[in-house]
């Protein structure tokens, strides 16, 4: 692998990843731009890998990006191409809801804002420990630092509305924070967590980030209880969530 040395987003790239990682890396700079405005932040890695690399590695099925955490040290991971069986089975996924809003490696290209969100939460203090508020406040965090990027934010929310029409086997937050479900229930809740941190952001704007770093750092109780004392909107959003769909 070679190393590409920067002093907020340090990259590793395997052999022919080199351009690509440079451009990823480009891309979460303008996010980091963002955030520093609100505290400061630690080194977070990049790794660019081939599926060789990532599978002499990393544990994790090759192809989808993810962040990972150890000690202080901060990681993303992206692969050096999508696999084409991670694409055909997307394609065939999506096929029921009609053409998707961009091309799909665009769409996983653009969610990697969404790991490096994660680590940020990790180094503001805002991880919560429940899996579907962290994964909202990534995403209320995400679109946050996209204000800096309006073409990619506008990207991600035609996304987010067209998978938000996939009919999952399951809806139920609590089902979720227990992992239940498969990739098309991971998109549809991602797809739904996405336009409400929309409308978080958008009626709220910074404030819920101000108001959660002077309350860092987070737990469970706290975090749930600072975000519906600041949106209270929240409590009946929660109910209707994992409400089955309507029968014909």
């Amino acid at each position: 692998m070679k190393a590409l040395p920067h002093p907020h987003l340090p990259a590793f790239a395997s052999e022919g990843a080199e351009l690509r990682a440079e451009n990823l890396r480009a891309y979460l700079l303008d996010l980091r731009r963002v955030y520093t405005a609100y505290a400061p932040l630690p080194p977070v890695t990049l790794y660019v890998l081939s599926e060789g690399d990532w599978r002499a590695r990393l544990p994790y099925p090759y192809g989808l990006p993810f962040q990972r955490t150890e000690g202080e040290r901060l990681s993303l991971f992206a692969p050096a191409r999508y696999p084409e069986r991670l694409l055909h089975r997307l394609r065939a996924l999506l096929l029921p809801l009609g053409p998707p809003p961009g091309e799909i490696s665009f769409f996983l290209d653009l969610t990697l804002g969404h790991e490096y969100a994660h680590a940020v939460q990790v180094a503001f203090r805002l991880r919560t420990g429940a899996r579907w508020l962290d994964e909202l406040l990534a995403n209320y965090l995400f679109l946050l630092g996209l204000g800096a990027r309006p073409d990619l934010k506008e990207h991600l929310l035609a996304w987010s509305r067209y998978l938000a029409a996939l009919d999952p086997e399951e809806r139920r937050l609590s089902a979720y924070e227990k992992r239940r479900g498969n990739l098309k229930t991971a998109l549809w809740f991602q797809a739904h967590f996405t336009l409400k941190a929309e409308a978080l952001l958008r009626e709220k704007g910074d404030a819920p980030l101000r108001a959660l770093l002077e309350a860092a750092p987070l737990d469970r109780k706290k975090g749930h209880r600072l975000l519906l004392a600041l949106y209270p909107g929240l409590k009946g959003w929660f109910a209707t969530l994992g409400r089955p769909k309507a029968g014909p």
